[in-house]
């Protein structure tokens, strides 16, 4: 599994030429194949010689929250772009042939670090995003709530949906800009 996570990683960040790639491999496979995952916050753990070890591509069953920069954007590349891909495609292949880390972070994503929300999207009420993305454009705003928002919930782990009890959870403002 962690040797096919690692080639996964390779071929996939390999193919996202839109995306800003590291010259050199930013993770290392981990020194053991016994999967297991240092603690939230850690980017390395000592091994038992004292060399440090790095997490897995991506740190997965680590939090979005607790992940480096670069286990975000590895993440991202292994989990996140393909199923996004595959999940615009599906909704309207001819809209999203060609789709890209820009689709989402926008033509100046590398220059802005990935930060989202993005000003290249189309900006949203925050008292009530949803009306206004339904008078928009309603098949959109129906395959962003049904699809896009609860995959982004799942692959982004340790991320909660937004309500009442978590109002800094993940919503449509995540990543659409306020108007």
């Amino acid at each position: 599994m962690t040797n096919l996570r690692i080639a996964t990683a390779t071929l996939v960040l390999a193919a996202l030429t839109a995306c800003e790639k590291p010259a050199e491999p930013t993770v290392a496979p981990p020194a053991d194949d016994s999967g297991a995952v240092p603690a939230a916050g850690d980017d390395a753990v000592a091994a038992d010689d004292g060399a440090a070890e790095e997490r897995e591509p991506g740190a997965p069953g680590v939090a979005w929250a607790d992940k480096s920069f670069d286990e975000k954007k590895t993440w991202m590349g292994i989990e996140v772009y393909p199923a996004m891909k595959k999940d615009f495609q599906a909704h309207d292949g001819a809209a999203y042939k060609k789709f890209t880390c820009d689709t989402c972070h926008g033509d100046d994503g590398k220059a802005t670090g990935y930060k989202m929300p993005s000003d290249s999207i189309y900006p949203l009420n925050p008292a009530d995003p949803i009306k206004g993305a339904m008078e928009y454009d309603e098949a959109v705003t129906k395959f962003m709530v049904e699809t896009v928002t609860p995959n982004m919930i799942a692959m982004l782990e340790g991320t909660q949906a937004a309500s009442a009890d978590h109002p800094d959870g993940f919503s449509c403002m995540s990543c659409h800009p306020a108007e």
